[in-house]
């Protein structure tokens, strides 16, 4: 079940791989999790290439659901085979960061088992919510218009529901970080968004080009404020006692009512999930038209288009 790529040294790769075995272990009983069909955990030194070849050994299409940016780095992935034959989770080793000393050796300690604990329970989350959500086909093929929408809505209310159900388990330093990566993104990320429409509009960059990066930012936005949020409910966190810049930065920001229907959409899904009335996509309608609205704020509007070749998406520029 524990695959391990690229450790130097046997004796630490050996040590990682059953800690992590006890772990999954324990959070499988303590929490009663549907872990059926994951096959493999791979923990690598070279996340980039490990995603990509269980990526091609699965014949898994639909696009990459993480971002790499200067506001979030992907560490972890997991990958689905068929509608749902089988799970791997890629790990990249930065994942374990915090269990390896000033020299790169594994030391376990205390004080530092908390933080990967918590990320391990948090993909594992995952897993069971992708059992659970057995009626919706993760082999789905998806157009440029889902991607942009759909795909955005399930992902960034996938990553809520981890944080929701795994918070008790984070250390306060987790909890604080992601919120202020949430503060990060809100500030900066916006003015990315509008610089690169404006430069789409003085043609100095082509249209695709400007869609591509700010798709990406919107879902890093989503992402974010999923995370986020998925502690804040858990926890119960005052905002404005606890975070009062950040509390101030989400009345302020351009996005302001935008995010704010997001989380409420969140927390509509999550009910009809606990529920068990999540019968198929249309269930994610209320986080879809937040999304979109997302890229309306921007000046964007996204229509999918139809020809002989399929569908296709055409982006309105005002």
């Amino acid at each position: 079940m524990i695959s391990l790529e690229g450790f130097a040294n046997e004796a630490d790769a050996n040590s990682l791989g059953n800690t992590v075995m006890s772990i999954v272990r324990a959070l499988y009983e303590k929490h009663q999790l549907d872990l059926t069909n994951l096959k493999r955990i791979l923990i690598s030194y070279d996340f980039p290439n490990a995603l990509k070849r269980v990526t091609e050994e699965y014949n898994h299409t639909s696009p990459s659901s993480y971002t790499n940016s200067k506001q979030a780095r992907a560490i972890a992935q997991l990958i689905t085979k068929g509608a749902r034959e089988e799970f791997t989770l890629v790990l990249g080793i930065e994942f374990f960061f915090e269990w390896f000393n000033n020299d790169g050796k594994f030391e376990l300690t205390e004080d530092n088992i908390h933080f990967v604990l918590h990320r391990i329970h948090h993909e594992l989350i995952h897993v069971h919510e992708k059992n659970v959500l057995n009626c919706l086909d993760s082999s789905l093929l998806v157009d440029q218009y889902d991607d942009a929408l759909l795909m955005s809505a399930t992902r960034s209310w996938s990553e809520y529901l981890a944080n929701l159900n795994s918070a008790y388990s984070a250390p306060q330093e987790t909890v604080t970080l992601f919120l202020e990566q949430l503060d990060s993104v809100i500030k900066e990320v916006p003015n990315e968004i509008e610089t690169l429409v404006l430069q789409y509009q003085c043609k100095l960059i082509p249209l695709d080009e400007m869609y591509l990066a700010v798709k990406d930012r919107i879902k890093l936005i989503a992402n974010s404020y999923a995370y986020a949020f998925g502690y804040v409910d858990a926890l119960g966190i005052d905002l404005n006692d606890n975070f009062p810049e950040l509390s101030q930065n989400l009345v302020e920001c351009k996005l302001s009512d935008v995010i704010h229907k997001l989380v409420v959409s969140f927390r509509t899904l999550t009910k009809l999930y606990d529920e068990g009335a999540i019968e198929n996509y249309d269930a994610f309608d209320e986080v879809v038209k937040v999304i979109d609205s997302m890229f309306e704020c921007f000046g964007l509007t996204l229509e999918r288009t139809q020809d002989e070749n399929g569908t296709g998406l055409y982006i309105h520029v005002g």
